[in-house]
């Protein structure tokens, strides 16, 4: 399934569905694709989605995704229980904690959890 536009007031936001095959560096690349042809300024991708390779900070996958994302001035969100992920990693559990105190992009439980970090007038 690909992904769908969703538009929160003044956002939008590209939602990747919860169902479907795991996101590589590839499938991260093409979503940042996607948003720029649809002038999104988030993408928003479920936890479960995410390649293992993500969650560990030495395969660079998080990282060079990030820096894409804030090359192009885009935002991220990242939907879902990732605590296994972080007792895991000390230093992915301090960057996850860095990128919710930020404004480029945020790990959060639901849906409703990010509505509640998106601009006031995206509410």
């Amino acid at each position: 399934m690909h992904p769908h536009l969703e538009k929160i007031g003044d956002t939008t936001l590209l939602r990747v569905h919860d169902q479907g095959p795991v996101l590589d560096a590839s499938g991260l690349r093409d979503l940042v694709g996607d948003a720029l042809g649809h002038d999104a300024e988030w993408i928003v991708v479920p936890a479960q989605r995410l390649s293992p390779d993500f969650f560990d900070l030495r395969s660079g996958m998080a990282g060079q995704w990030l820096q894409m994302l804030v090359n192009y001035r885009l935002r991220f969100a990242v939907l879902g229980d990732v605590s296994a992920h972080r007792a895991q990693s000390e230093s992915l559990d301090a960057w996850i904690t860095e990128c919710n105190r930020g404004r480029n992009g945020c790990f959060v439980a639901d849906w409703d959890a990010l509505l509640a970090r998106l601009p006031v007038s995206a509410t």
